[in-house]
């Protein structure tokens, strides 16, 4: 099972959506210095071309944020903006979000997106989503509705998810799929849970992984990566793990695969089932190679 690829890819994925979070969301107390109308208010709660842009204590900017029209509604509790904009600066990535409307409660401190959710990071990964909710007091985002993360050559998609930007930790909450090109997929039913500051993703509940060369089954699949170099370390699978090639197929409780040595370990009373069929094709290869020496 070659699942480097496809769990690399979908690290890097969320990490858009959390970037998202922890640069505008946590930023976010509504307009202040710095907001704008550039053609006025239309009353006295309402106004056209609405923009503002927050900075770190030293002046950086650290996000814009822009809508059509920006309402203050009852006491100035909630700030209603259509068609909103938001451009995230990151040290490493910029994140360009767009929703048909946002609307902002300062006595809740929570910032919700509304219709047509689209994260864009300029290294060409997308998220898109139907709705969202940040709260400002928790740090954590979270949607009940589809959410499909895309980049070149990977999709992954899940129903429901969240984030927390101080705890650095994403999860798609069930019936996920993670399919990597040209024929990689990993399903489950979920949560998959990862964790930037662990250099980990937990996949859950009927795992499923299918590439070419056959089919892994198990409970729960764990895969650590390298905190120095980020690159894959291990990946474990534990509970009724059935690893199928062909019509043959292994049995253990767990099985373990370091990148290190490149070789996979069977634990907990592993079982071999080879199909009789298959036997012949195993001597005749086995003829063919003593012949070739």
């Amino acid at each position: 099972m070659n699942l480097k690829k496809a769990i690399v890819v979908l690290i890097a994925a969320g990490a858009v959506f959390i970037l998202v979070k922890g640069l505008f969301f946590s930023q976010a107390k509504g307009p202040g210095k710095g907001g704008r109308s550039s053609e006025g208010a239309k009353a006295e709660h309402q106004v056209n071309s609405f923009s503002i842009d927050g900075r770190s204590s030293k002046g950086v900017k650290q996000w814009h944020i822009e809508g059509n029209t920006a309402e203050i509604t009852g006491n100035g509790s909630e700030i209603h903006l259509n068609d909103l904009k938001v451009i995230a600066y990151g040290d490493d990535i910029t994140v360009n979000l767009t929703s048909d409307r946002g609307v902002y409660r300062k006595d809740k401190s929570e910032v919700e997106l509304i219709g047509n959710v689209d994260v864009k990071g300029d290294d060409g990964t997308t998220l898109r989503t139907e709705s969202a909710r940040w709260s400002q007091l928790t740090k954590e985002i979270s949607t009940n509705d589809e959410v499909r993360i895309e980049r070149e050559g990977m999709s992954a998609f899940g129903k429901g998810a969240s984030a927390n930007s101080d705890e650095q930790k994403a999860s798609l909450m069930r019936d996920v799929i993670v399919a990597m090109k040209p024929h990689t997929t990993v399903t489950c039913d979920g949560p998959l849970e990862v964790s930037y500051g662990e250099n980990r993703a937990v996949f859950h509940n009927n795992v499923v992984v299918v590439d070419k060369d056959g089919k892994m089954f198990s409970d729960k699949l764990t895969v650590n990566f390298d905190p120095d170099s980020k690159k894959l370390s291990e990946v474990v699978a534990e509970g009724r793990v059935k690893v199928k090639k062909g019509k043959s197929y292994t049995l253990s409780e767990k099985a373990i695969y370091r990148d290190s040595t490149k070789s996979a370990q069977l634990l907990g009373r592993p079982q071999i089932i080879i199909d009789p069929e298959e036997i012949g094709d195993l001597d005749e290869a086995s003829k063919t190679a003593k012949r070739a020496i």
